[in-house]
């Protein structure tokens, strides 16, 4: 039994112990000191298993809605992304229709390619016959006929009066997975964490995507207040929004200069911090540029534990940065209904 405080929530010491004994077992293959990551195609990162799905996942899953979103990269330049990234040793893809001609480039790069990877896209809609028509066109851009995991996209954003009931999305998300258009079914959101929870009560979720970063912690608290229900249920968990959000004052997520808003100072603490979660197997990093790619490969190549120390320096900086951002996903709580 993990110790708690009176509010029934994790204490910070039971927190931070659990944080690293988790990630210092968790690896699958061992971290490799860093090299230019030119010498490393065709090398596997070190990877962790995604839950009760069984599937080896890289700890980096490529996220493509920076480069797929912004107008200034090519549907061939997100293509050589997506390439280069298999070929440092990334076997995870996370992609969507809303993420501009995301959806497109990941399919010039699966026509030859589809086996080498565990791809991932979302389903944006309220009713089943927008659902149906949405996969349809997915898997003509994406030139595959499944996915391994098929999230429900952005549950903040979704009709959840409708959502679990029979003609709901949800419900007709688990047929797909029982037609094998995908092999697991997920969830996603940035904000209103609570609204994890119906879903991941039924059971029949496999991978939950979610708002994970050492500054959120203490906005939306998904740590807390989803986590823990992930891993009573073995339900791979994967963090996304590791960086916050781009920093407004240089862009959005659309635009390559825009500069991620924990800080370039705090980007490999804040990739350490993902991975060094309890339960989390991966962390969704989107990139506009190879460059960039490159980069993210690297910290990820040469990962470890967060120290206590570092976690208490987080602890600092993370409410320092959550008091200045607000509620930059959206609401925390459901508003009142009048």
């Amino acid at each position: 039994m993990k110790p708690q405080s009176k509010s029934g929530r994790l204490t910070r010491r039971s927190f931070v112990g659990d944080t690293t004994r988790w990630a210092a077992t968790a690896i699958v293959a061992p971290a490799v000191v860093s090299q230019a990551s030119a010498s490393r195609m065709g090398e596997p990162l070190p990877q962790r298993v995604l839950g009760r799905t069984g599937l080896s996942v890289s700890l980096m899953c490529l996220g493509t809605a920076p480069c797929g979103i912004a107008q200034s990269v090519s549907t061939a330049e997100v293509a050589r992304i997506v390439n280069e990234a298999i070929d440092l040793g990334i076997n995870f893809i996370d992609t969507s229709e809303r993420y501009g001609n995301a959806e497109e480039a990941v399919g010039l790069v699966m026509e030859r390619r589809r086996k080498e990877v565990i791809l991932a896209t979302k389903i944006w809609a309220d009713t089943i016959p927008e659902a149906e028509q949405k996969l349809a066109e997915a898997f003509r851009r994406l030139k595959t006929d499944y996915a391994e995991v098929l999230y429900f996209h952005n549950l903040g954003q979704r009709d959840m009066e409708r959502a679990l009931k029979p003609d709901g999305v949800f419900p007709w998300l688990l047929k797909q997975r029982e037609a094998g258009k995908c092999r697991f079914v997920g969830i996603s959101g940035h904000n209103l964490p609570a609204r994890f929870l119906p879903f991941l009560e039924t059971g029949q979720v496999d991978v939950a995507l979610m708002t994970l970063n050492f500054a959120d912690r203490f906005t939306y608290n998904f740590e807390e207040r989803v986590l823990p229900a992930c891993r009573d249920r073995n339900v791979g968990v994967v963090a996304m929004k590791v960086f916050g959000a781009p920093d407004p004052a240089t862009g959005s997520w659309g635009n390559p200069q825009a500069l991620p808003r924990v800080g370039l100072e705090n980007v490999e603490l804040a990739i350490r911090y993902a991975l060094s979660l309890p339960a989390v197997a991966s962390a969704n990093l989107g990139v506009h540029t190879v460059e960039q790619l490159r980069q993210d490969v690297e910290i990820v190549r040469r990962f470890q534990p967060l120290s206590a120390e570092e976690q208490a320096k987080l602890e600092t900086v993370g409410r320092q940065l959550a008091r200045q951002w607000g509620e930059h996903f959206g609401p925390v709580e459901e508003a009142p209904k009048v």
